[in-house]
């Protein structure tokens, strides 16, 4: 045993069924479905075709459709070598067992069959070739089903148009051999006219038939126009050596064309088909949420099928996904009862139904679950039947694609909980961390506070008028810097919930400014703060509370974060037609790069060399919440020589705020 097919079966054990176009495979296929059920083996099929009007036989579609019926997956090659293609197919999915059909009564059996059976032997001697024998129950005798079959092949293949074009291309060969004959050219020169029409006409019908039915008809017309007596077809018996040659040659012209051809449209087909799937892989993997993959899904599925399809969401949804051109007619059959039987079997029971299977058989749409591990997501819904669908090696691509969007969609899903995961763990740590801050933060100037008082009940009378004050001044001071935790606290807690808004009115700078004075922490009363607004009357579009409340926070920080002795600056301009720029400028140390950069996030603090106290990291990453919603930016940057500038912008009113 090969090591290729060692390692294919050690993956899974599997039996593989050869589909035809006759009646009688339908019996091979049923024999393999019960075989392979009693051994519990998978089974798949394949089906070599060699040119692509094969595929519109209604009994191999039939054969397609019981195939499918009973769990089948059929994959279709193209070629000419069925031993050596059934055979690679074997050895690449690890076959171990290959059922072939047959008639014994047929001479293609004994001859051509045995012939396929040693060659596969040959080919393939680690796997079992089956033949299962079909003996027809029909009482049709075997000449009436030869006529009854080839009636049947002329009915496919019988186009008056083609057959027109036929003729057409014979008498304009004819008519250029008679105008070369009369320019005194040689009847060679004629034999490569009509040739070159045999070549002609396969590419003009498409068709081997109509080359073959030329190059039949070539033969009399030569004899008829071109060899003596004219006008008659008793030429010399020496001539029909010639006219066996040429009809060889033309139909080996004719084959050839027909073949060369067959394979370009093959090719075509294929590359087109890679084309999708390359594209259908790139786009998938390019979705981040159901609906874009579901877009996707549809549009490469309508291209490759060339077939109007739907996308339901749910068993009753009314407005499903569309995909298709003149799509209206076939909206209203799918609204019929028994496709919505079908629709509705589909998404209970997570898999295919409809046409080819044995759920609603007689549908004229094939429903196509989309499922990750728990529930149908959707179901594609495909118009087949309007469409002539016999493609099945198309047919089997589209599942592919439906079994890729099922894997992207579990990954995204996957991918979603771990997000969501990852985000509830973040915000279980932000909650630790700001209980711990809040915690330690809240225990230092509650001691004091407490301890403070007590002093003041126990000992009042025993202090002196300073120590009194000192100590009111210690309370007030942590007290104050109490009340602006928690308004940050809950001002942050309104920004992460959504609920901070912005009422945005005319306001003025000037009042901000005095009402952002009035309600910072005492310690600036001991700080000179300088205010420079240039224009008074300067108007801003903005939430005034809001803004004191960012004034405040950047005023307690220049104070806290820089020594006594430093000056601070609140300042105000019109930047331009449309904003204001408001700065809070401190001549203390600089600060860091790293800090610049972290310094609004939720949460970052510093340490702090002059308060004695590090704050929560709140107050900052409140005051871009607020200027974020009050429509302007906010930023930090060192002054050299030394200092610090805060800054933030603000609209200014204009009346068509109004």
């Amino acid at each position: 045993m090969t090591k290729q097919f060692e390692k294919a079966t050690e993956r899974t054990k599997q039996f593989l069924v050869c589909i035809s176009g006759s009646k009688s495979n339908q019996k091979v296929i049923q024999t393999a479905a019960k075989l392979a059920e009693n051994q519990a083996t998978d089974l798949v099929g394949i089906y070599i075709s060699q040119t692509l009007t094969e595929l519109d036989d209604q009994q191999l579609t039939q054969n397609f459709n019981l195939a499918a019926s009973l769990g089948i997956k059929v994959t279709t090659l193209y070629g000419t070598a069925r031993a050596r293609l059934i055979a690679e197919y074997a050895k690449e999915k690890g076959i171990t067992k290959i059922i072939l059909g047959s008639n014994h009564q047929s001479i293609w059996f004994r001859l051509g069959k045995n012939d396929l059976l040693k060659q596969l032997n040959q080919l393939v001697p680690e796997a079992d070739q089956i033949v299962v024998f079909n003996r027809n129950q029909s009482t049709i005798s075997s000449n009436k089903q030869h006529r009854l079959k080839i009636a049947e092949i002329v009915k496919q293949n019988f186009n008056w148009k083609q057959l027109l074009q036929t003729v057409g291309i014979l008498i304009v060969t004819t008519g250029l051999g008679l105008f070369l004959k009369f320019l005194g050219f040689d009847a060679l020169d004629v034999v490569l006219i009509y040739i070159l029409g045999v070549m002609f006409t396969a590419m003009v019908t498409h068709q081997r038939s109509y080359a073959l039915l030329y190059s039949l008809l070539i033969p009399f017309v030569y004899d008829f126009f071109f060899t003596v007596p004219l006008g008659s077809f008793r030429s010399n018996p020496n001539n029909i050596f010639t006219f066996l040659i040429l009809l060889i040659v033309a139909v080996l012209s004719s084959s050839w064309t027909t073949k060369i051809q067959t394979q370009a449209e093959l090719d075509a087909r294929r590359a087109h088909r890679t084309e999708i799937l390359l594209q259908t892989n790139r786009l998938l993997q390019q979705c981040e949420e159901v609906m874009e993959i579901l877009q996707v899904t549809g549009r490469q599925l309508n291209q490759l099928l060339n077939c109007n399809l739907f996308i339901f969401r749910s068993a009753t949804e009314t407005a499903p996904l569309k995909f298709g051109g003149n799509i209206a007619a076939d909206f209203l059959q799918i609204q019929q009862l028994k496709e919505q039987k079908a629709l509705k079997w589909a998404f209970e029971n997570h898999a295919r139904a409809g046409w080819g299977t044995k759920i609603e058989a007689h549908s004229d749409f094939i429903y196509l679950p989309l499922k990750n591990q728990r529930q149908t997501i959707a179901v594609i819904a495909i118009a087949v039947k309007r469409r002539s669908f016999n493609d099945m090696l198309a047919f089997n691509l589209a599942i592919s694609i439906c079994e890729e969007s099922e894997q992207v969609i579990q990954r995204n899903l996957n991918l979603q909980r771990q997000t969501k995961i990852e985000a509830q763990v973040k915000q279980e740590k932000l909650r630790s961390d700001l209980l711990r801050g809040i915690s330690h933060d809240l225990r230092t100037p509650l001691t004091a506070i407490y301890g403070n008082a007590d002093v003041l009940l126990q000992a009042e009378y025993s202090l002196t008028s300073d120590q009194r004050q000192e100590l009111y001044r210690s309370i007030n001071h942590d007290a104050a810097w109490l009340i602006d935790l928690v308004e940050n606290l809950l001002a942050m807690t309104k920004v992460d919930s959504g609920e901070l808004q912005a009422k945005k009115s005319p306001e003025l700078l000037a009042d901000i400014f005095e009402a952002a004075l009035s309600h910072s922490v005492s310690k600036t009363a001991e700080r000179k703060i300088q205010t420079n607004l240039v224009d008074p009357s300067l108007l801003v579009a903005t939430d005034g509370q809001l803004i004191v409340q960012v004034l405040v926070n950047l005023l307690n920080n220049a104070v806290k974060y820089t020594p006594p002795t430093a000056k601070i600056c609140l300042n105000a301009i019109q930047l331009n037609q449309q904003f204001a720029k408001i700065t809070v400028y401190n001549n203390g140390p600089h600060l860091e790069n790293r800090q610049l950069k972290q310094i609004f996030t939720l949460f970052y603090s510093q340490s702090n060399a002059y308060s004695g106290r590090k704050g929560l990291g709140i107050g900052l990453a409140l005051c871009q919440a607020i200027i974020t919603i009050c429509g302007g930016e906010i930023g930090a940057e060192n002054i050299q020589p030394q200092g610090v500038k805060f800054w933030f912008t603000l609209p200014l009113w204009r009346e068509k705020n109004e």
